[in-house]
């Protein structure tokens, strides 16, 4: 099989990022970085060019995670890659990561013909406990699924895209990602659009990524609430609304992300720094969300 690897940078600690690429081609993968025009993306340049098998895309401005995603996939495509694994640019990965889950994938597939991608467990970076996967029916309720004590790989609804493998076949008939998103929820209305059209994904649990959401945390009594920078925050409540307008979503699912996403913006103004900066991006995010404006 022919394995491209992509990877989606902005302003990455230049040691991260070329240590993910080095791991991947001695893993044997073509790397394929895409850097949303950041401010070291010369420096970043020079360091990939001493790269077997690897490619680096630099682009005009920041376009979002999804076109960046979306350039790798067409790259892969027209190469001839038959698998794609996706990953960010602080991902780390052990030395037999892509061994691991590409065995595990085929072996999958013989069972599952219409099988899309495969994604690991994952581990929080900063405290060590683990995520919980979440699957949904067509109604849109969640069952949250522990990964820590299983074995065996599990059909999920949803997954990160981060550590995933993905067929390029299953590619070209879901389709690529949804550039109006920018950057959240891309991999949520992926993995959805691909059920809908008869896929199925799964989880590794015997794979583990380490990975933190957001910038910080706010410890609120037995909670930690995770803390985004007010531009972020901006996409994830405009895209809650978007999602709610796509038949392929279930709705339930739509109202809980805008009525969670509502609250935690909510915690943010009141417990976080940059009262303001959130305010603001509450108030951007409500009316082009309503607005159908991407």
């Amino acid at each position: 099989m022919q394995i491209c690897s992509i990877i989606v940078s902005f302003n990455p600690d230049l040691s991260n990022i070329i240590c993910l690429a080095e791991t991947l081609v001695e893993q044997g993968s073509f790397v394929v970085i895409i850097d949303n025009n950041s401010s070291n993306k010369h420096s970043l340049k020079n360091k990939v060019q001493a790269l077997d098998r690897a490619h680096l895309f630099i682009l005009e401005k920041n376009t979002g995670i999804a076109h960046a995603q979306n350039i790798g996939i067409e790259y892969a495509e027209k190469n001839n890659f038959t698998q794609i694994f996706f990953f960010d640019q602080d991902s780390t990965i052990d030395s037999s990561y892509l061994k691991k889950q590409t065995q595990t994938f085929s072996c999958i597939k013989a069972q599952q013909p219409n099988l899309a991608a495969l994604g690991p467990a994952f581990v929080d970076k900063k405290h060590g406990f683990h995520y919980k996967i979440v699957n949904i029916d067509r109604y849109g309720r969640r069952t949250k699924i522990d990964t820590q004590h299983m074995q065996q790989p599990f059909a999920a609804s949803l997954i990160i895209s981060s550590g995933s493998l993905v067929a390029t076949d299953a590619l070209r008939a879901i389709g690529p990602m949804d550039e109006r998103f920018f950057i959240d929820y891309v991999d949520t209305e992926w993995c959805l659009r691909a059920q809908a059209k008869g896929y199925s994904i799964y989880v590794n649990p015997q794979v583990q990524m380490l990975h933190a959401i957001g910038d910080n945390s706010l410890k609120l009594l037995k909670w930690r609430v995770p803390v985004h920078s007010a531009f972020r925050r901006y996409y994830r409540i405009r895209n809650a609304f978007f999602l709610l307008k796509m038949p392929h979503v279930p709705t339930l699912l739509a109202v809980r992300e805008i009525a969670f996403n509502l609250v935690h913006q909510m915690v943010l103004i009141l417990f976080g720094q940059n009262k303001m900066g959130y305010v603001r991006s509450l108030w951007r995010g409500l009316k082009d969300g309503l607005n159908g404006k991407y």
